[in-house]
């Protein structure tokens, strides 16, 4: 009896190792998929958030499509006549003040503007002039970095207009009599409520403004004025309409 019984169980406990040990190797092989698995998910999801956190915080949900400005990220500039580049789309005022600038100062890409004035009681302008469509809210948007400031320093200068040409600017008093005044230092200052940028120095800093545009305005003329005895640089510059703009699916988050 006693052979026997340990034949009959010899069996069952030799079938019970074999099952514990390919259960052994099962686990083990699962253990070091799930592992590898587990690790490319979290990288991917590294990575994914470092990209939302990359997009945030370069152009904070502004897209090349909706920008209404031509060569925004000023990486495109053209030998003018007199031997000095513009930045095309753009009107530079007094164009020796306003250069290109090629890698040193830059945010984004391969060229930034540097706007310096040369001569006391002269200044550095670069604008360009967009259609808008009027009662619509229009966001503004770009990097400045300020590498040398005196007095006024420098600030926004922009114009609405009824029609195309110069002569068609909304004047002062009308756009003041629309906006409150912190609301028109956006398009005249440094951003709400601020008469001109804050400038700290040697760093990047960004102006992200939204404000309506006039019932009787049709065009846009965004403007950037250095004066004389400050340099600044300006980059990745972007005028969007939110009114019309389509949800990006990544929240905009304001300062």
């Amino acid at each position: 009896m006693k052979n026997l019984f340990f034949f009959h169980i010899q069996p069952i406990v030799l079938l019970s190792y074999a099952i514990f040990f390919i259960l052994m190797l099962s686990v083990g092989c699962t253990k070091d998929d799930y592992d590898d698995i587990t690790s490319d998910a979290v990288n991917q999801s590294q990575k994914t958030t470092q990209q939302e956190d990359t997009y945030l915080s370069s152009s904070r949900g502004v897209t090349e499509e909706d920008n209404l400005l031509e060569n925004g990220g000023l990486e495109e500039w053209s030998m003018f006549p007199y031997s000095y580049d513009i930045p095309k789309g753009w009107f530079c005022h007094n164009n020796t003040n306003v250069k290109k600038e090629y890698k040193r100062i830059v945010y984004e890409g391969s060229y930034s503007a540097k706007m310096q004035a040369q001569e006391k009681g002269n200044s550095a302008i670069i604008d360009q002039r967009i259609a808008v469509s009027p009662n619509h809210r229009i966001r503004i948007y770009f990097h400045y970095y300020v590498e040398q400031w005196k007095s006024k320093g420098g600030r926004t200068y922009c114009y609405f207009r009824t029609d195309a040409a110069e002569k068609y600017n909304i004047p002062a008093d009308e756009l003041k009599a629309f906006y409150d005044k912190d609301t028109y230092y956006i398009i005249r200052g440094g951003g709400y409520g601020l008469t001109y940028f804050p400038h700290e120095l040697n760093v990047w800093q960004v102006f992200d403004e939204t404000i309506e545009v006039p019932p009787t305005a049709n065009y846009f003329v965004f403007g950037i004025n250095s004066y004389y005895g400050t340099t600044i640089y300006v980059d990745d510059c972007y005028v969007i309409d939110v009114t019309e703009q389509k949800p990006t699916g990544i929240k905009d988050i304001s300062y």
